[in-house]
């Protein structure tokens, strides 16, 4: 089974503490549904090989927001007044636990075209899975661009997912990056109707998305 998929609950994932890696395309409800973060091709479940308290540098939030480690190590927590309103996922996996449908392999001086690749293939992921889901609903994925995410060169990228009468059913948001032997992935979204999700609300996630970038690039990998 190639595709690690992470689906979220308070936060972002689901599983027994929160955590949740099902190694296949699983097909989604109709309905809002927890957000799957392919982590691109793992064959494998793999833990993190850090924590957010161990790899959080900066911290930036709007103010008053307050941003802090979860207990769930592998989730960072994001409150507005006390009240938890989204968190995001860290983790980590070997580089020799991807198997790219395209045969795009990793070595040094490939890093970007493999990170694409890595991309690409989580894009098809999460548009196979909302087709599944319901064939009406339209993805429409972000070029990735260019970000360092701590002291090594990745990519950001994004999607959405839209219902036929043009309102939101979810989006994504990620990192991802290479270090040594290492994918580092950070990743975090909104579901639209379901406050289970990393973000309820999207405009909440869109007021954090600069605060965001600026902890991406400040981690300490």
């Amino acid at each position: 089974m190639r595709t690690s998929l992470r689906l979220s609950a308070l936060a972002g994932i689901v599983l027994v503490s929160n955590i949740l890696i099902a190694c296949a395309r699983v097909p989604l409800a109709p309905q809002p549904a927890p957000l799957p973060e392919p982590g691109a091709a793992v064959t494998d479940p793999v833990a993190p090989t850090s924590s957010w308290a161990e790899s959080l540098g900066v911290v930036s939030a709007p103010e008053p927001w307050q941003v802090e480690p979860c207990e769930n190590a592998v989730l960072l927590c994001v409150r507005a007044n006390g009240e938890l309103v989204g968190t995001v996922e860290r983790f980590s996996y070997p580089v020799s636990a991807i198997d790219l449908p395209t045969g795009q392999t990793f070595s040094p001086g490939t890093e970007r075209a493999f990170l694409q690749a890595w991309v690409a293939d989580h894009y098809a992921a999460i548009e196979g899975n909302r087709r599944l889901a319901d064939p009406s609903l339209s993805f429409g994925a972000a070029p990735p661009q260019d970000i360092a995410v701590g002291s090594q060169p990745g990519l950001r990228y994004g999607y959405t997912v839209i219902r036929p009468d043009g309102t939101l059913f979810d989006r994504g948001i990620g990192y991802v990056a290479v270090e040594g032997d290492w994918v580092h992935v950070v990743a975090t979204g909104a579901i639209s109707g379901d406050p289970g999700g990393p973000f309820s609300d999207a405009a909440v996630l869109a007021a954090f998305e600069p605060h965001l970038d600026a902890i991406v690039q400040g981690l300490r990998l």
